[in-house]
């Protein structure tokens, strides 16, 4: 699978934050976050900052489903934060390779690549 990866300019909690901000402002949503580190810390293990933010927004759900309801299986789109080497990288699935079997939904796909792109981005 394609992702679009940036080195952030930032440290790990505020990329995390200029991120979250970036999504919506670009029309999509935070639906979800997962917190890897953070579920780790729980049983005792330490790694460097990791989080997964599940991104989409209703109304793009609704014209997913209004396409093909088949599709329907692949939002919310992820947006992976993590420390590597003390730097903070953000990679982001690409919607037109995860909705790419449905044909119909290929300008759908375009706009959310954008969206992404335009909040990944944000932290360069």
């Amino acid at each position: 699978m394609k992702t679009n990866e940036v080195q952030s300019e930032h440290n790990f909690a505020e990329t995390v934050e200029l991120i979250r901000e970036a999504i919506e402002a670009s029309g999509l949503k935070v639906i979800s976050v997962i917190d890897a580190q953070g579920n780790l810390n729980k049983i005792g293990i330490q790694i460097s900052g990791n989080k997964i933010l599940e991104v989409f927004h209703p109304k793009l759900a609704k014209e997913v489903l209004d396409s093909d309801v088949r599709a329907g299986i692949v939002p919310p789109i992820r947006i992976y934060i993590f420390e590597d080497a003390g730097k903070t990288h953000v990679m982001a699935q690409r919607a037109v390779d995860l909705f790419a079997p449905y044909v119909s939904l290929n300008d759908l796909a375009v706009r959310v690549d954008n969206m992404l792109d335009s909040a990944v981005m944000s932290v360069k």
